[in-house]
């Protein structure tokens, strides 16, 4: 561990309140996020279940119609909608019906009308069954994204609360190095970022506002490297940082003095003068940067993956009908999805053909005849 000489009080001590502060941009985030997950349940959910319950047990109607049938795509998400109308045991409905799925082909969709035999009430578009784990995944990707991040947020900031509560009172103080990543300023106060990655290999932020005028107490250690000086708190895990005049603790101004004192000489031993320290540097957005590291990290991990099971489904899958197999299959661009069915067609071209290889007929191989997928 770093080590930084600042002699505190051999007894219970007591913090500045609050010393901890939630993540920035913490109401707005919790707000935004929250709302997009509501809504996309409320938009998607109900649609997503009913075609789940008409799954169980289908219908396919030879007479209805459809008024207003379309579908549009932005960058592989289509969403489709249509009103319809229909007969069933001599009685009349009308459905609005929505979906929403991932497919990069370009090509228009023939469906049928599909009721539930034991509810007819419930209808749905074949396009919605046929793509039914495909809305589920979509669903659950943009729920976890959103209902995620939102859960996560809002975990930050009772983790923030919980931890100004713990240090609240007095306690015995341990003085440990931090890494100070941020400073900026936030309606006239100093937001100072920090992580306790020097003494445990955690990278959890940790963020305070400093009063005004108050900066960092910033030390270098043997090896010569800047450190934030923080303390533990008896009842609590998470360091506070201190401010470089020790007024985020309470204790005498002989203490104070006496403690600064002893700072001061060891660092005038290591070559430094406090009073000629220069501040943290100001770093633009590199929260950003990580954030954006991490997020390009799973990407990559996700696309390994999807194109992993995917080769694994066209070359080497013992059942053409994997469900995920095809959902992955069917989105593949033209000439992936092409190649895909060829695989599949040399190992199971005596059975039929799932979907997104089929033919016209939604039964034979769309490789074995000598036309291949209509766009439009």
């Amino acid at each position: 561990m770093s080590q930084v000489a600042l002699p505190l009080p051999s007894r219970s001590l007591t913090l500045a309140p609050k010393p901890f502060a939630v993540p920035a941009g913490f109401l707005f985030t919790l707000v935004i996020l929250s709302a997009m997950a509501i809504g996309l349940a409320w938009w998607q959910g109900p649609g997503l279940l009913r075609d789940w319950e008409v799954s169980r047990d289908p219908v396919v109607l030879d007479e209805w119609d459809m008024v207003d049938g379309e579908c549009s795509s932005r960058r592989g998400l289509t969403d489709c909608e249509a009103n319809v109308t229909y007969s069933y045991d001599g009685q009349d409905y009308q459905k609005y019906i929505t979906l929403a799925f991932f497919d990069l082909s370009s090509g228009d969709y023939t469906v049928d009308l599909v009721v539930s035999r034991d509810n007819p009430d419930l209808a749905t578009l074949s396009l919605g069954l046929d793509m039914l784990w495909n809305r589920t995944i979509v669903m659950a990707v943009f729920m976890l994204l959103f209902g995620g991040g939102a859960i996560a947020m809002l975990f930050a900031g009772l983790q923030a609360g919980r931890a100004n509560r713990a240090v609240a009172g007095p306690g015995r103080l341990n003085v440990v190095p931090v890494e100070v990543i941020e400073v900026k300023k936030v309606r006239g106060k100093d937001a100072v970022t920090y992580l306790d990655n020097i003494r445990s290999p955690s990278k959890r932020n940790i963020r305070t506002f400093m009063d005004k005028g108050q900066e960092p107490l910033i030390g270098y250690d043997e090896a010569g490297k800047p450190v934030g000086l923080a303390v533990l708190h008896e009842q609590s895990k998470t360091p506070i940082l201190l401010d470089s005049r020790l007024e985020r603790i309470e204790m005498t101004e002989s203490e104070r003095q006496a403690a600064l004192a002893a700072f001061d000489a060891e660092q005038e031993q290591r070559g430094v003068v406090r009073a000629a320290n220069p501040s943290p540097t100001v770093k633009r957005g590199p929260n950003i940067l990580r954030g954006l590291a991490a997020g390009l990290g799973v990407i990559v991990l996700a696309v390994v993956a999807f194109f992993g099971f995917w080769l694994y489904y066209v070359t080497s899958a013992p059942d053409a009908f994997d469900s995920i197999g095809i959902e992955i299959n069917n989105i593949m661009p033209e000439p992936l999805n092409t190649w895909g069915c060829e695989q599949l067609y040399k190992r199971f071209g005596d059975d039929r053909a799932p979907f997104g290889c089929t033919a016209d007929d939604y039964q034979s191989w769309k490789v074995a005849q000598p036309t291949g997928k209509v766009k439009s």
